[in-house]
């Protein structure tokens, strides 16, 4: 779940919680205020009321009494009229909106309950005042003495039911409901403009942090300048992308100069190798140009030009080295011959060549290639090699590559020559230093590998192990897999 989305989530939760209790609030203080106005309202109606009928009672006019109660209960706001009454002092009714006498009270009793002995009690506080209200469980009574000039002819009361407050609180709940909704979804609608706008720096932070996992240093991250905590993690963000990009300045000057080092390392092997020739060459020639009358003399300094110049070509060759395109893939024949190459070398020295190879089938990669990295590895492990020595070569077809394994137990490498094993020119043991340096442009322009590896412990001397992997080409492998595929099938 995203960080918006928990943002509307959470915002969404807390207004619905708000709304609710917003609701709750305006209900329970509409019906308590609804219910007050109505009782005072209703108490005046009824002192109004006890005043009117104060002639006609006493004039005995029972009739127009009953009319009387009977348009009042009509002209009460409610959904059903509610009871009016008058009783004497000794809680007998005289008179009811609905018409029904009795001397008893049996009907008043059993709609107000425990309000008649109040009345009769003395309900009416000796205040002057002429009506008072009396709350019960089934509503509310208003009540009103009939008197004038200290004769009091009875009490009129009006039974307000609950049921009419109820109807009212319904219609008020319905409205909350109403305004309720539409604010929750107005509020709802606000959460998610707040949460995207909230979440739009976080969103930009986002992809300029993704943009600069993909390698971009350049990422466009200026336009989140807020004062918040985001604002604050966006300028950290920014200064750690500008020690980026320093830090990429100054690997790339440190890349060109180690480049212009090895460049001009190259030129100076290369001068170096062609300048000696070239220099027995113009010695060869100056006595060729004082000499050569003599036959003898002629044809030992031609043979010396001849050398040398055969060894600038060979100093040539070796810089233009190339992964050329064979014309077959590298074939366990290809490997049988390099074996028949080497063995006149190993007998002359009197070494054990262990020569085990596991390929059984072509494998696609260039053999000439292979052959010229096999040959260099096992030319140095011969000359590295003691008499009576030993020479290892193991290959063999290892998932999606070729690995090649060649092993002697001569003197072995330090550390400082491994570090510029690879590099033209270098060489530990007096060779022109080219042989590894030609190896190890070929297995880079295969897409392999190449490692130099203690022995295994227990061996008489320190020895050195080089292992080259070449992988097979992609197009191989997809190929070889759909076979695989196939034959499992």
């Amino acid at each position: 779940m995203g960080y918006r989305l928990r943002m509307t989530l959470a915002f969404a939760s807390l207004s619905v919680v708000g709304v609710v209790l917003f609701a709750l609030l305006f209900l329970t203080s509409s019906y308590r205020e609804f219910k007050a106005d109505r009782m005072q309202s209703i108490e005046r109606m009824t002192t109004c009321l006890a005043g009117n009928l104060y002639y006609d009672l006493r004039d005995g006019a029972t009739s127009r009494v009953d009319e009387a109660l009977a348009r009042f209960a009509v002209g009460v706001p409610a959904p059903v009229p509610p009871v009016v009454m008058v009783v004497d002092p000794a809680t007998s009714v005289i008179a009811s909106s609905s018409g029904a006498l009795s001397s008893g009270g049996d009907e008043l009793g059993s709609r107000l309950g425990s309000s008649l002995s109040l009345i009769a009690g003395g309900l009416f506080a000796d205040d002057g005042t002429r009506g008072t209200t009396l709350e019960s469980a089934a509503g509310f009574i208003a009540a009103a003495r009939i008197e004038r000039d200290g004769n009091r002819l009875g009490t009129v009361l009006v039974d307000y039911p609950l049921s009419s407050l109820d109807e009212h609180y319904l219609n008020l709940f319905r409205a909350a409901i109403g305004y309720s909704l539409v604010l929750l979804l107005v509020m709802l609608a606000l959460g998610w403009l707040l949460g995207r706008q909230l979440s739009r720096p976080i969103n930009q932070l986002r992809g300029c942090m993704q943009r600069v996992g993909a390698g971009d240093l350049e990422p466009a991250c200026t336009g989140i300048r807020t004062g918040d905590e985001i604002g604050a993690l966006a300028r950290g963000f920014e200064e750690m992308v500008a020690g980026l990009r320093e830090k990429r300045l100054l690997e790339q000057e440190v890349l060109a100069s180690e480049r212009l080092v090895a460049m001009g390392r190259l030129a100076a092997g290369v001068a170096h190798e062609i300048n000696n020739p070239l220099g027995g060459m113009l010695n060869a020639i100056s006595t060729l140009k004082r000499h050569g009358s003599d036959p003898a003399v002629a044809a030992k300094t031609v043979d010396l030009i001849e050398r040398g110049l055969r060894q600038i070509q060979s100093t040539v060759s070796a810089l233009l080295v190339q992964a050329r395109t064979e014309v077959h893939p590298l074939a366990p024949a290809d490997l049988a011959d390099l074996h028949t190459l080497i063995t006149a070398d190993v007998h002359k020295k009197g070494l054990r060549l262990d020569w085990h190879c596991g390929l059984e089938d072509r494998v696609p990669l260039p053999s000439g290639a292979v052959r010229q990295v096999l040959m260099n590895l096992l030319l140095n492990a011969i000359k590295a090699a003691p008499p009576g020595g030993q020479v290892t070569m193991r290959c063999e077809g290892a998932g999606e590559h070729l690995l090649l394994r060649v092993e002697d137990d001569g003197p072995g490498i330090d550390d400082e020559a491994q570090r510029h094993l690879f590099e033209p020119f270098y060489s530990a043991t007096g060779g022109h230093g080219l042989g590894l340096w030609v190896t190890y442009q070929t297995i880079s322009q295969l897409g392999g590998s190449i490692e130099v590896l203690p022995r295994q412990p227990g061996a008489e001397s320190p020895g050195t192990v080089m292992e080259v992997r070449l992988p097979y080409p992609r197009s191989e492998k997809r190929r070889t897999a759909t076979v695989a595929a196939e034959v499992g099938a």
